[in-house]
């Protein structure tokens, strides 16, 4: 896969997820659920028991599967909340009461058990900057929904904070309770300065409601308006910026033609440059 994953069928919440039913892996193991947060009545985060074997980047996915009752064996794609060097791994999702994966892990409680695949997937990691110059730079992680997830496993790892001077994380949703994780961001937001260590500031919009202190409107539009930069106190400079975008496909594609067309190039392998791309819906 590439830097960009796959599209998902709209609303399955998770990158590249994998078509509907087909039969297990051959490599996968069982894992139980230790921990499950309904954030609401669509949204809910679980974690499992990590095998100390488990090992991935800050930003990959996994595979999780399940077996219907009919016997189907069900495979999707989440990102990692957890960062690599935490015991368990966390997943944040969206549940869809006709989703045929989604409807039935929101009805998971502590002890239930989903597969693993062994290996974990995706390029939304940091390493994918280490060539793409040198001198202080901006990291601006901007997410739509629960494409917060990657981000999530990006911020509780120290690489992050010790390579970027700024972090600017942007999150959409549509309403003020489809806000999750917010009282680990604001812990990370009011940490006092240090030096060596990211000074990290988020950007709150949302769609469909209001919020004090909150922006209104869609990514792009906040960006073409100035918006964005006004409220995050940063401006996009091609010197010092870097770009990870995760969420919504149009947010994704809409945003990269906008940053293209101010002079913002796509990383890739043999060619470095400001951004980095997962689709994940």
């Amino acid at each position: 896969m590439s830097g960009t994953a796959s599209l998902a069928a709209p609303g399955t919440g998770g990158p590249a997820a994998a078509s509907g039913s087909e039969s297990a892996p051959p490599k996968f193991r069982e894992a139980e659920i230790v921990w499950v947060h309904r954030w609401n009545p669509g949204l809910m985060s679980f974690r499992i028991h990590r095998d100390p074997a488990y090992r991935f980047r800050a930003g990959q996915f996994a595979r999780i599967g399940l077996v219907t009752e009919t016997g189907e064996a069900l495979w999707r794609a989440y990102s990692i909340v957890s960062a690599p060097h935490e015991d368990a791994l966390e997943f944040f999702l969206v549940v869809l009461p006709t989703g045929a994966f989604s409807s039935r892990v929101g009805r998971f409680n502590l002890g239930d058990t989903i597969r693993v695949e062994h290996e974990p997937q995706g390029f939304l990691t940091l390493d994918r900057f280490a060539h793409s110059g040198q001198g202080p730079r901006d990291l601006w992680l901007i997410a739509t929904g629960t494409g917060l997830a990657p981000y999530l496993s990006i911020l509780r790892d120290a690489e992050v904070w010790r390579q970027f001077e700024r972090i600017v994380l942007v999150l959409s949703v549509r309403d003020r309770n489809d806000i999750a994780y917010e009282e680990e961001l604001q812990a990370w937001a009011g940490a006092p300065a240090a030096a060596g260590r990211a000074r990290f500031s988020m950007v709150l919009t949302l769609t469909r409601d209001q919020r004090h202190g909150a922006l209104q409107g869609r990514i792009p539009a906040l960006v073409e308006s100035g918006a964005l930069e006004a409220q995050a106190g940063a401006t996009l400079d091609a010197a010092r910026s870097r770009f990870m975008l995760c969420g919504n496909p149009d947010m994704v594609e809409s945003m990269r033609a906008l940053l293209k067309a101010r002079g913002f190039r796509m990383n890739r392998r043999l060619e470095p440059g400001h951004i980095i791309v997962e689709n994940y819906w």
